[in-house]
């Protein structure tokens, strides 16, 4: 088993790729049957039970490879050959997720050997073909990149605030005002600096951040 953490991809500041839902795709090359199975996840903790769902669902089958990725920055990625000769197969799956820029995703692929050696190369491109196949066949979604803000100000500012809100796309997730002013917002990732700088100035410094 491989694993590391990276901070790649994450340039693209405000959003993310991930899948939207489970994708099995089926591919015959040389009589073994490939399976691959591409799989949302929310956390790390998760992975295991995904996996032997997968290996349970094809208990009869040869090998289970898989790879994932998960997290944004510094976000983590392990791959695994479950049997198969190193680098043949964990690795090209986790190439194919890279290609698209996914994270959050976990793809296992099942092997039912057909009695047809492969050989490493030929099952380096096996596994990657697999893998890729059902991405392409899945439903790639865009997710935003967002910091939640909590901002205190006096009621004089309230008009002068929710103009900003509104002109800047910021959408308010708790009201918890009282004698005072109180906002939670969602701000995009790319947008918080300015956001804080912005209400500073607005404020004359009057606004808690």
């Amino acid at each position: 088993m491989r694993s590391a953490n990276r901070s790649r991809r994450l340039d693209l500041k405000d959003f993310y790729y991930t899948v939207e839902s489970v994708t099995e795709k089926e591919l015959i090359i040389n009589k073994s049957k490939f399976i691959a199975t591409l799989m949302p996840v929310k956390s790390q903790l998760s992975i295991p039970e995904l996996i032997n769902s997968v290996k349970k669902k094809h208990h009869s089958a040869s090998h289970h490879p898989y790879a994932f990725r998960v997290g944004l920055k510094n976000n983590t990625f392990r791959y695994n050959d479950d049997g198969e000769p190193s680098g043949s197969s964990g690795k090209p799956i986790l190439e194919a997720i890279d290609k698209f820029n996914l994270t959050d995703v976990l793809c296992v692929v099942t092997r039912y050997f057909g009695g047809i050696l492969l050989g490493i190369g030929g099952l380096r491109r096996a596994y990657f073909e697999s893998a890729e196949l059902s991405i392409r066949n899945s439903e790639i979604i865009e997710k935003v990149i967002t910091k939640k803000l909590n901002i205190k100000f006096d009621y004089e500012l309230i008009n002068k605030v929710m103009n900003y809100l509104k002109q800047n796309n910021i959408k308010i997730l708790e009201n918890n005002s009282s004698d005072n002013a109180e906002l939670i917002c969602d701000v995009k990732i790319s947008f918080v600096e300015k956001f804080k700088s912005d209400l500073t100035e607005l404020s004359n410094g009057k606004i808690i951040l």
